[in-house]
């Protein structure tokens, strides 16, 4: 009796997937030809970049090379504007693999371990940018690991998947996943498909699965899904691989390892298609996007629905983490090159008066590319932001992050000591000593020519003085003199005979100071018997001696200085 219904549902799976085929076989993404046939696995776009995935096969199943595709006239258009199409190539760009696994408690625990078993080789064998994230779909779909390239994360990941109770959800399953690659579709590798794994028994009694599978799910996400379904009689299943397109694998459970890694193999001789999309196109809408080769055999084309929504995002530090007072361990919003090891790459500075750039000493870069660890000179309180300078993305390395894109952290131990100070004030007290001792070396040589022009100038006095006649009082008298804010100074030197008229007024005055505070005639030096004497020449005009406002006559002594206005004046007798 439970063989009889086991193969009533059978038969009547068989024909609701021969109505759902049916139904969509007019919004098919593959072209058959007498040359073969073409169809597109999938359509990247993060404007202004677009990468077009697609195979193209003869008729004995082998891949066209990118050359003949080109050859053969490639046309891809966006609704009705044309795109370059100048540049094809065999697709090596990074695959992620986003895994299903059906983890219900209804399927044999042999089995399940065998189905975990294929998982185990697909991380073994992806390269090294690939990513793999996983899922389980018994009941609610979950996600217990997110999309990366750390094998280590992955194998545990997958050990401590349980069996579970409850149905898969294909719908539910769907939701899932577009959430996710919304949510992290830059960080995600270019080129993503969908694995499903499940059992043969779970396919065929769960109608509501099987319909799911035959619909065009994958072409409406524009991504590629693979079910392989494990079955102690794959053979009785090979209908439903016919009615997907293949789309749905049947094999032993055992060999499920073996198909999956056949299909990877399959996906190596996919196709590259790199253009640009014109700023015409950008927004958050659907586009239809349609790549044909009319000229390969009869016409082929291949259509898909695309987001275009989607902007390239500069790589940036999304979260720091501080793990002690000379390590920092950086979050990006996507995987980074691995190269990027230089310290001039990262850029850590503090948001205080200081602006002290913190020296960065190591790098270490995790496998997945998302943690960046710095090593650092050490660190006290305050507030910081980290930059990232001319850092690479991995899945697209002409995508290069800039300094404006900073990220702050606050750090609130380790208040400052005197290491913190001495640190940044080095530099400082080093140039301003330099400094002070240079302008004490120019002070003091200032000094010495001053002393030996005044000893000059008393040479010549006495010089001057000696061989004159005595009818007039006469004295040889040297003045220095210089405005208030200068540092040049004038120098006069003559003899003296009776009276000197300083003043402004060259016309009326012996010597003529150009200070617009000095009047005409401003004072008088006045040689009585062998003194000197200044005469003030009204209340107008003030005269200060040392500092001192005089009135009348005074008596003058060598070094004396006067004021008259803005200029001094310093007198060698």
């Amino acid at each position: 009796m439970k063989r009889l219904k086991f193969i009533l549902a059978m038969a009547g799976t068989v024909l609701l997937c021969l109505a759902l085929c049916l139904a969509a076989s007019a919004d098919t993404t593959i072209a058959t030809n007498g040359a073969g046939t073409f169809s597109v696995e999938q359509i990247y776009v993060n404007v202004p970049e677009m990468d077009v995935f697609f195979y193209a096969l003869d008729a004995d199943g082998n891949p066209y090379t990118p050359t003949v595709v080109q050859a053969a006239g490639l046309e891809l258009t966006v609704g009705d504007h044309a795109l370059d199409t100048g540049s094809v190539g065999q697709a090596d760009s990074p695959v992620c693999y986003l895994v299903g696994i059906d983890n219900s408690a209804e399927i044999d625990a042999a089995d399940f371990r065998q189905m975990r078993g294929a998982v185990w080789q697909l991380i073994r064998s992806k390269r090294e940018n690939d990513q793999i994230a996983l899922y389980t779909l018994a009941g609610q779909t979950t996600c217990v690991q997110p999309a990366t390239s750390d094998t280590q994360a992955l194998y545990q990941a997958l050990a401590s998947i349980p069996q579970a109770n409850g149905t898969v959800d294909i719908a539910d399953a769907a939701t899932t996943v577009v959430g996710d690659i919304q949510r992290d579709y830059q960080a995600m590798a270019p080129r993503k498909t969908i694995f499903l794994c499940t059992d043969g028994q779970r396919v065929v009694t769960n109608p509501a699965l099987m319909a799911g599978l035959l619909s065009d799910v994958s072409s409406r996400l524009n991504i590629t899904l693979y079910t392989f379904v494990g079955s102690g009689k794959p053979e009785t299943l090979s209908a439903l691989e016919t009615l997907s397109d293949g789309r749905i694998i049947p094999c032993q459970m055992q060999d499920m390892d073996e198909a999956i890694l056949q299909k990877m193999e399959q996906m190596a001789t996919a196709l590259e298609l790199r253009t640009e999309v014109p700023e015409s196109l950008y927004g958050e809408r659907q586009e239809l996007v349609t790549l044909s080769v009319p000229s390969l055999g009869s016409a082929v084309q291949s259509t898909s629905t695309v987001y275009m929504g989607f902007r390239m995002e500069k790589p940036q530090v999304s979260k720091v983490r501080v793990l002690n007072r000379n390590t920092l361990e950086l979050t990006m919003n996507q995987a980074v090159n691995q190269n990027a090891t230089r310290p001039q790459f990262y850029r850590v500075v503090t948001n205080d008066i200081w602006n002290w750039r913190v020296p960065i000493k190591k790098i270490k870069i995790s496998e997945d590319g998302r943690t960046v660890t710095l090593t650092t000179a050490d660190l006290y309180k305050g507030d910081y932001h980290v930059a990232l300078n001319k850092v690479s993305s991995r899945i697209s390395p002409a995508n290069v992050s800039s300094l404006r894109e900073q990220t702050d952290f606050t750090i609130a131990v380790w208040p400052r000591d005197q290491g913190f100070y001495l640190s940044r004030f080095r530099v400082p007290l080093l140039v301003s000593a330099v400094v002070l001792v240079v302008l004490v070396w120019q002070w003091r040589r200032l000094r010495r020519r001053d002393r030996a022009a005044e000893q000059e100038a008393e040479a010549e006095h006495l010089l001057g003085g000696s061989g004159e006649s005595a009818a007039l009082p006469r004295r040889w008298v040297t003045l220095f003199w210089g405005q208030r804010g200068s540092i040049a100074e004038s120098r006069w030197a003559g003899m003296v005979e009776s009276s000197l008229m300083l003043g402004s007024d060259a016309a009326q005055c012996d010597l003529c100071l150009p200070d617009a505070k000095v009047r005409p005639q401003h004072c008088l030096l006045c040689v009585r018997g062998e003194s000197l004497l200044v005469q003030t020449l009204g209340p107008e005009a003030p005269v200060f001696v040392n500092g001192e406002r005089i009135g009348g006559e005074h008596r003058l002594q060598n070094n004396d200085t006067l004021r008259l206005g803005r200029t001094t004046i310093r007198l060698v007798l």
